[in-house]
């Protein structure tokens, strides 16, 4: 059936369940299709529209544009690329969780003088870090 022939009995509220069934494909599955040509519902005309870009495919039939790529797929090289993924990942350096990450975190307030203060605000500035984050590994540094 051609895309034309299904958006004109659409149009026309013909049931999407009927035309679907004849077609070959569920209602949602034509849905899908119809909204992956270009085809959306306007609620203010009351029938489907065409939005896509390009031509409007009203002569081409259904099961023409949304076929399979007609190249196979070569599960090969998908598996070795996904097992070189798998490869990085257990290559990369471990490292261990620290004590302090399952710590539910607390506010406090602290004096610091404004020497340090300025140069905290001046490292979070370069690295992108909070002043809490800072603050909170030189302590486990330190500690």
């Amino acid at each position: 059936m051609r895309i034309g022939e299904i958006i004109e009995r659409l149009n026309r509220k013909e049931s999407l369940a009927v035309i679907a069934k004849q077609v070959g494909l569920t209602p949602y599955t034509l849905s899908r299709r119809l909204r992956l040509l270009g085809y959306e519902y306007d609620r203010t005309k009351k029938k489907r529209v065409f939005v896509g870009e390009g031509k409007e495919p009203l002569e081409h039939h259904l099961s023409d544009l949304l076929s399979y790529p007609a190249t196979p797929v070569d599960y090969q090289r998908l598996m070795y690329e996904e097992l070189q993924q798998i490869r990085l990942l257990l290559t990369k350096p471990f490292s261990p969780p620290s004590i302090y990450e399952e710590v539910i975190k607390r506010r406090r307030t602290f004096s610091i003088s404004e020497e340090v203060l300025t140069n905290l605000d001046k490292r979070a500035k370069m690295t992108g870090k909070t002043k809490s984050q800072i603050v909170e590994e030189a302590l486990k540094e330190w500690l």
